[in-house]
């Protein structure tokens, strides 16, 4: 039960303070300390803890002083005092939220070229791409790559949310197994060109004046590139490929 207490609110420590009182009923701060596995000192710190959120008292008899637990019910009114709290940071930030947000807006110019790394670092990429003003987004990928990174389901998922903000996509593809048969997604025309024609390790979008590249093999990262010449002529290159892509198709 000790990561469940941690879980409700109390420390490691605090959790062990407190199942050993529940064990030994009333006991000395060394009997807790020895039952709790926590020496001596550190007891005394976690029993005012303990106290301080009414989940332990004390009592003195003869010249010992005794320390009791609590019901364990009190772990409720901890929770629910936890949740008003966390109800009022949120109020907070609501109304906190549009200052910063302005502040982050009028900041001046930034950094045109950010690095991310790991699989959440491609993942906050993609959502970037999902603010596209531009209602149009160029995407080059390879399928393979890219569903060695992310599941059948991550993809339909962000398929779905682009789709939902009304965002049209224009793709180039490569896939070992040959183009997808069926339908093509809402508001999505892909073209297929061969892993050999195009070999392709990356999944690239461009949008607005940006471009997200991803790098899906070896070490996964990506770099978003904001340079309104740079994305004009990459758009450029695209539309070559793309015509390109037709005698594939």
């Amino acid at each position: 039960m000790l990561q469940e207490l941690q879980d409700f609110g109390l420390s490691e420590k605090e959790a062990r303070v407190y199942l050993a009182a529940l064990e030994l009923g009333r006991a000395t701060a060394d009997e807790l300390a020895k039952q709790a596995k926590v020496n001596r000192s550190t007891t005394y710190v976690q029993i005012e803890t303990l106290k301080q959120k009414g989940l332990m008292s004390s009592y003195d008899e003869g010249k010992k002083t005794y320390f009791a637990p609590e019901s364990p019910e009190y772990l409720k009114r901890l929770f629910e005092k936890q949740a008003g709290d966390l109800e009022s940071k949120q109020k907070e930030l609501g109304k906190l939220l549009p200052n910063l947000t302005k502040m982050f807006e009028t900041a001046g110019e930034r950094p045109r070229v950010r690095f991310f790394e790991g699989k959440e670092g491609l993942i906050t990429m993609r959502e970037e791409v999902l603010r596209s003003k531009n209602k149009e987004i160029l995407v080059i990928f390879s399928q393979d790559a890219l569903s060695n990174i992310f599941s059948k389901e991550e993809l339909e998922t962000y398929s779905k949310k682009r789709s939902e903000k009304g965002l049209r996509s224009r793709a180039i593809y490569t896939r070992v197994d040959g183009k997808f048969e069926g339908a093509q997604p809402p508001l999505t025309e892909r073209k297929f060109v061969p892993p050999d024609k195009l070999a392709l390790g990356t999944d690239m979008a461009i949008y607005d004046d940006k471009i997200a590249i991803m790098s899906l093999k070896d070490k996964i990262s990506g770099v978003i590139i904001e340079n309104e010449n740079i994305a004009k002529s990459l758009r450029s290159v695209f539309n070559i490929l793309w015509e390109f892509a037709d005698k594939f198709e």
